[in-house]
């Protein structure tokens, strides 16, 4: 954990940097420690997290071989796009 002090010379609140495959992905400080750590790890998945999503979208649609089309697939694909969508947005 990184602690750093801002223009006045008070400690800032720690930072907590995200890594994935040894890049800096995310360097969160904000709330508190607890939320900051949630918020590294919530951006390190954040690839996995998209991978996910692509592929339950490519298994549960309605033209997926064997598929059923159940409601439950429906609004699973349909947040699933929506996670997909605002992850990509630019």
């Amino acid at each position: 954990m990184l602690v750093y002090l801002n223009e006045t010379g008070e400690q800032s609140p720690p930072h907590i940097v995200g890594l994935h495959d040894n890049y800096e992905v995310a360097d969160c400080c904000g709330i508190d420690e607890t939320t900051d750590q949630a918020n590294g790890r919530l951006i390190t998945a954040a690839p996995e997290l998209l991978k996910a999503c692509e592929a339950a979208i490519a298994a549960l649609s309605e033209d997926a071989p064997g598929c059923m089309p159940t409601e439950a697939n429906r609004m699973a694909v349909k947040l699933c796009h929506a996670a997909r969508d605002k992850a990509c947005e630019l």
